[in-house]
């Protein structure tokens, strides 16, 4: 039986790189289908990931989803520190 390798594309720090949905999805270590309710935006409390469509394809630029984590953890600080306030 021979075995099959797959080589997977390295993906790089470039804010510029264009990500698939699959890509996009190991760089938050999600699976494909929560990668995409988060570009939907259909989970709840966190809005969607900036993405683009060419027709049936989705990319998400590595920029914007670098942009989006630092939203999230922006929103999570502020979340925390009004909890501990009150």
């Amino acid at each position: 039986m021979t075995s099959l390798i797959v080589e997977k594309e390295p993906i790089t720090d470039n804010p510029n790189e264009i990500l698939t949905v699959r890509q996009a999805a190991q760089v938050l270590k999600v699976s494909y289908s929560h990668m995409l309710r988060l570009i939907r935006g259909e989970v709840t409390g966190m809005p969607p990931v900036h993405h683009v469509r060419a027709g049936r394809s989705v990319r998400v630029r590595r920029g914007a989803l670098t942009e989006w984590i630092r939203e999230m953890e922006h929103s999570s600080a502020e979340a925390t520190a009004s909890w501990n306030a009150g």
